[in-house]
């Protein structure tokens, strides 16, 4: 299976700039899985649409910040009176699939792609 996005689309074409490529290939597959699963697997492999593409390089990013945050621990911290609240990974999986579906609909939501009749 190839991604949907690759790694000189992500940088020349979505400007992206907080992954890199090993981490993109990761990422990108698993936004590419999100993808079809989300479009009934209907986008032509051989001719993917640019709103396919930047929406997999959003989740990309989405994806890997939130995996980001699952291993950092803390959510926020405060130095004065020191505190540190701390935000569960069911949170974190929360926002990202809120994160997520907002740019699904964002990118593909006028292209047809998300039809769910017949």
């Amino acid at each position: 299976m190839n991604n949907y996005a690759n790694y000189a689309y992500y940088q020349d074409t979505y400007k992206g700039a907080v992954l890199d490529a090993a981490s993109f290939d990761v990422y990108a597959r698993q936004a590419t899985v999100y993808l079809k699963l989300q479009t009934s697997n209907r986008v032509d492999d051989n001719s993917i649409p640019d709103e396919v593409k930047m929406c997999c390089c959003d989740i990309s990013e989405l994806t890997y910040k939130a995996d980001k945050a699952r291993h950092s621990g803390a959510a926020s911290e405060k130095v004065g009176s020191y505190s540190v609240s701390y935000e569960s990974n069911a949170d974190i999986d929360k926002k990202l699939m809120s994160e997520s579906y907002t740019s699904l609909i964002a990118w593909l939501g006028t292209t047809g792609l998300l039809y769910r009749g017949l």
